[in-house]
C-alpha cells in the first residue's frame, strides 16, 4: 500500500477556469457544468518488502516544513497515510472525475532523488504522478448524464469533441463514487492501455 499526496491551488487556477468556460461550450444541450477543481496527485510506493509507515513521518514532516510539493501561500493539500487513506478513493460532495496519467511513465525518477537527497526517506521506493479534474455536472439525461458529459469533456477525439484528456499522451480513468485504492494504484502502475481502448 502507498501513502498518497493530493494538493489543489487555493488561488484562481486559471487552467480549471479556461477548461470550465470551454467545458461549457461544449456540452450538449440539457447537461451544464458548474465547476471544474484540478487536483494533483502523488503517490509514494514503499521499496519492495518494505512498508509505508517506515518513511510517512518523515515524509509528513518534508510536506509540511518545506515547499518540495507545496506551497502553502497558493495551495491546499491532503496527506493520507497507507493506513489512514481508507479503502476508497472518495471525491469531493457531488462531484465525479476523471483521472489521468501519462501515458508512458508515471514514476518520477527525477522527483524521488531530489527528494531524497533534500529529506532521505527510508524506504521509500518510488513517486507517482498523476491529475484529478473534479467535476459538477447537473443533467436532465439520468443515468446516461455522467457518460453523456465524459465523451464530451474527456478525451480529444475531435474538434468539438473532448477537452481535458489528450489521448496520445495521457490514459484516463472515470472516478464516480467510491474507487477502491486497489484500482487507482492499478491504473497509475500498469501499462495504460491502447489508444482506443474504453476508459
Amino acid at each position: 500500500m502507498s501513502a498518497v499526496l493530493l494538493t489543489r491551488l487555493k488561488i484562481a487556477d486559471l487552467a480549471a477556469w479556461t477548461a470550465l468556460d470551454a467545458g461549457r461550450r461544449l456540452l450538449p444541450e440539457g447537461h451544464a457544468l458548474q465547476r471544474i477543481v484540478r487536483e494533483e496527485v502523488y503517490l509514494f510506493e514503499p521499496e519492495a518488502g518494505r512498508a509505508a509507515d517506515g518513511f510517512e513521518g518523515a515524509l509528513s514532516r518534508a510536506i509540511e516544513s518545506s515547499n518540495f510539493f507545496v506551497n502553502p501561500n497558493k495551495e491546499q493539500y491532503r496527506f493520507l497515510t497507507a493506513k489512514a487513506r481508507g479503502d476508497a478513493l472518495v471525491g469531493p460532495e457531488g462531484a465525479w472525475g476523471i483521472l489521468t496519467r501519462a501515458r508512458d511513465e508515471t514514476r518520477d525518477d527525477g522527483l524521488l532523488r531530489r527528494l531524497v537527497t533534500e529529506h532521505p526517506l527510508q524506504g521509500l521506493g518510488s513517486v507517482r504522478r498523476a491529475k484529478i479534474w473534479w467535476l459538477w455536472t447537473s443533467s436532465t439525461g439520468g443515468n446516461a448524464a455522467v457518460k453523456t458529459i465524459y465523451n464530451a469533456l474527456g478525451p480529444v477525439v475531435a474538434r468539438r469533441r473532448g477537452l481535458l484528456v489528450n489521448p496520445h499522451a495521457e490514459a484516463d480513468m472515470k472516478l464516480e463514487g467510491e474507487v477502491p485504492w486497489s484500482v487507482v494504484e492499478r491504473f497509475l502502475t500498469l501499462p495504460p492501455p491502447a489508444i482506443g481502448a474504453a476508459a
